[in-house]
């Protein structure tokens, strides 16, 4: 099927605000874990385990997106905790990673706790907030540390029974403060709220993946005339953003005013129905453009079409080199 770009022009102004700092009230499991996120991180994903499950199923191979552990499910049997433990999971990019998952409420901390001594980790810290750290040379070689918990997400982690949370990263010190409380989070920086206001359906996000540093330009695989050749017509938005419920798929591109958003959107309209089939992209998508917001609606039928889109930055989330 060719890629249809169908463009709508939209007079409607948003409701929500788009000061650049939206208020995250912590409403939403989105908002919760951005409260949770280092306030200096310039790109989130969040999946929703809980909402995936409920709709397809533990551990379903058809499902598009899942967590760090979804992938590690089939060696963690024998761990105290598992990707089958996990509410929702939100992941932070920017000066360094974090990771942190909300745990189901009747996970044993206390249990979990031993068996990451029992494997090998090694735990300091408080009493209330253990952290558990292993040396890589101590994986096997298929990278588990005490033959059940995976280095590659958990070399490092920490456990918050209070929060439910259990946290991973390459500063989990720094990320600990943000759970306490002891510096700013995402949540209290705003910088994500005008993205967030988007997503229609907060409540019924499975995914959702956002950034205020859009990858443009083929992200590093094209030179820049070839770029500029493949994307010419298209914008350089301020951020993007994937959101997807049960029922609708959603890209948002942000840019600076109302008149570079209607720019931006015949531009997509066009690249959509001649040029992104080059990348293999391969869905019906409606564009609107609303406010200085663009917006690239699919169905749920191309929910893995559209992450795999946001993973290569291509199709609705291609985009020029800045000026």
């Amino acid at each position: 099927m060719r890629n249809l770009g169908r463009l709508a022009l939209s007079t409607a102004l948003l409701g929500a605000s788009l000061s650049g700092c939206a208020l995250l009230d912590g409403s939403s499991r989105l908002e919760e874990a951005l409260e949770y996120l280092p306030a200096d991180a310039t790109t989130v994903t969040f999946v929703d385990r809980a909402a995936i499950a409920e709709r397809v199923g533990d551990g379903d191979p058809e499902t598009a997106y899942g967590t760090e552990l979804s992938r590690w499910s089939a060696v963690m049997g024998d761990a105290a905790f598992d990707d089958s433990d996990v509410e929702w999971e939100a992941v932070a990019n920017g000066d360094g990673l974090g990771r942190v998952w909300k745990m189901s409420d009747d996970l044993d901390f206390d249990a979990v706790a031993a068996d990451l001594e029992d494997a090998g980790f090694e735990r300091s810290g408080s009493a209330d907030r253990p952290v558990f750290e292993a040396d890589l040379a101590d994986a096997d070689e298929t990278g588990l540390i005490g033959g059940r918990y995976p280095a590659a997400p958990l070399l490092t982690l920490a456990l918050v029974p209070d929060e439910e949370l259990i946290v991973s990263g390459s500063d989990v010190p720094a990320l600990l403060d943000v759970v306490t409380d002891d510096t700013d989070s995402l949540a209290d920086a705003g910088s994500f709220g005008d993205l967030v206001d988007e997503a229609e359906d907060q409540d019924g996000l499975e995914y959702a993946a956002l950034t205020l540093e859009p990858a443009c330009g083929g992200s590093g695989r094209l030179s820049p005339e070839q770029a500029a050749q493949q994307y010419g017509g298209l914008l350089h938005p301020d951020a993007m953003a994937l959101f997807v419920t049960a029922d609708e798929v959603s890209g948002v591109r942000l840019l600076p005013d109302e008149k570079e958003a209607t720019a931006d959107a015949e531009g997509l309209t066009t690249y959509l129905d001649e040029r992104a089939d080059i990348t293999g992209f391969d869905a019906d998508v409606d564009v609107e453009a609303d406010d200085r917001a663009v917006l690239a609606e699919a169905g749920p039928a191309d929910r893995r079409v559209m992450a795999q889109a946001w993973l290569q930055a291509d199709g609705p989330f291609a985009c020029t080199l800045a000026k």
